[in-house]
């Protein structure tokens, strides 16, 4: 690696734990977004959220609840970084299959 392309990935990895640190979600859609930045993982995030006593009318979440919300337009940066983390994710485990 390049001592440039380096020092680019330590900007991009202090921006990042600048952005996480300071994030302060205000509603569900936010958590849900906020988790699957640092879970990576629609199911945990499901898990959490459901743990939290978070729900939709009087049902619990389900994946297809968290997947929507990341997959909707991204309201803010943490928003954009799950919306980014997710499609990445969704590619890799649809390589593994073909």
């Amino acid at each position: 690696m390049l001592i440039e392309d380096a020092k680019e990935k330590i900007k991009q990895l202090e921006n990042y734990i600048e952005t996480v640190e300071n994030y302060s979600p205000e509603t569900m859609e936010q958590e849900a977004v906020f988790l699957y930045v640092l879970l990576e993982s629609v199911t945990k995030v499901t898990a959490e959220l459901n743990k939290r006593g978070y729900r939709i009318g009087n049902r619990k979440l389900n994946t297809v609840d968290v997947s929507s919300i990341i997959k909707s337009k991204p309201v803010d940066k943490i928003h954009e970084m799950a919306k980014r983390r997710f499609t990445r994710n969704k590619k890799a485990v649809a390589g593994k299959w073909f």
